[in-house]
């Protein structure tokens, strides 16, 4: 065994792609980092494609893309877009002071 440097930079490249082997992961992957904030795209269904996998697939790749997104399936397509991203935060009743 021998152990060489490398720079950080290639580290951060090669953990964030991670399982990534297919060409269509990594297609879904780019289409959701290309979504922009009221964007909405969807994927048509070829041959025999079962929507439940695609949607399987295309929330695993939003699992790598660190991505949040809503999916919905209409007869032969699967839609997804962005998800609002929700702040969470103490209630208006609540108060640490007290005690």
């Amino acid at each position: 065994m021998r152990i060489v440097e490398v720079p950080l930079s290639e580290l951060q490249r090669t953990r964030r792609r991670g399982r990534v082997r297919s060409e269509e992961t990594t297609a879904l992957i780019d289409a959701i980092l290309s979504l922009k904030a009221g964007q909405a795209k969807a994927i048509e269904l070829e041959g025999e494609e079962d929507p439940r996998k695609i949607r399987s697939k295309l929330n695993y790749a939003a699992r790598i893309a660190d991505r949040k997104i809503r999916v919905v399936l209409e007869d032969n397509r699967v839609l997804f877009a962005r998800s609002r991203r929700r702040t969470r935060g103490r209630s208006r009743g609540e108060d640490s002071s007290e005690g």
